[in-house]
């Protein structure tokens, strides 16, 4: 098996030093020769923490897109400044003119801030991801991913339009992205909107692995619920996680309820975090 890198390039927080937080998330994997982009943040810190952390985003070899929100899509209009034309892997639902943070009874677009035209005007090969999807042998995007869990619920606040007014937005492009190590598989989350539970489930189906070297990325426990919290580390334990490194929509509450209930397994991520697997 080739060396996994994974660096940390946008997230919540950062050490300081210059690197810029923000609510988005952007993780480079680095393995076998190639370079692969895992969401690009908002585009307020990609390019910045980049050069600080000695990222050259111009070898960066494909992006690959978690879901559509602005938080995980808007850094990719300054990657191809420097980048030029690259494969961009999405699912086609990633023009879903997502809609949510309602505010005044008003809902917000909260998408890419650009479009399908605009990957048409810049030559991008387009590569959909509405089923799984090898990349290479060892590296696999997830696809959509099956909602099984009865606790895992959408949140309310996500919409998209339908005819003359809005419908609950259940977000099922939501995917994630899994890389074989000697030691396990590695899975980078995005947002996980389909739901941690359901995500590692359909992971260690489709992949026919239980042994799970690391989960890396947002979770989406934010606003869950006390018994949802609960639940969902009850149900963690059933997998066999040697690190958990949860980040950006984690929240801190439940972030500090994941280090509490896996001490030995957590991992602090935030911008400049670098993790090394054989």
């Amino acid at each position: 098996m080739p060396k996994i890198k994974i660096t940390t390039l946008c997230e919540n927080s950062s050490p300081g030093f210059g690197l810029v937080p923000e609510h988005g998330l952007s993780m480079l994997l680095e393995t076998g020769g190639k370079k692969y982009l895992f969401d690009t943040g908002t585009g307020a810190g990609l390019t910045t923490n980049a050069r600080l952390l000695d990222v050259d985003l111009a070898t960066i070899d494909a992006v690959i897109f978690s879901h559509g929100h602005l938080d995980h899509t808007g850094g990719l209009e300054d990657l191809l400044e420097i980048r030029g034309s690259l494969p961009v892997y999405a699912h086609p639902d990633i023009f879903n003119n997502y809609l949510g943070s309602i505010m005044d009874g008003n809902p917000s677009y909260v998408g890419p801030p650009w479009t399908n035209e605009y990957l048409q005007k810049m030559n991008i090969d387009f590569i959909h991801t509405d089923s799984p999807l090898e990349l290479e042998k060892g590296i696999m995007i997830t696809g959509p991913i099956p909602r099984i869990t009865p606790y895992e619920e959408q949140e309310p606040q996500f919409l998209r339009k339908e005819g003359q007014g809005f419908v609950h937005d259940q977000i099922y492009d939501d995917q994630a992205l899994v890389i074989e190590s000697s030691g396990g598989i590695v899975v980078l989350l995005g947002c996980t909107h389909a739901g941690l539970i359901n995500t590692l489930s359909y992971i260690v189906d489709l992949t026919g692995k239980s042994k799970i070297k690391a989960v890396i990325g947002g979770t989406h426990l934010m606003n869950a619920s006390d018994n949802r919290l609960a639940s969902t580390i009850k149900d963690l334990r059933k997998f066999d996680i040697d690190k958990l490194g949860p980040c950006h929509c984690t929240g801190f509450r439940a972030t500090a309820a994941l280090h509490q209930a896996f001490p030995q397994q957590f991992i602090i991520n935030q911008v400049s975090s670098v993790f090394e697997f054989d």
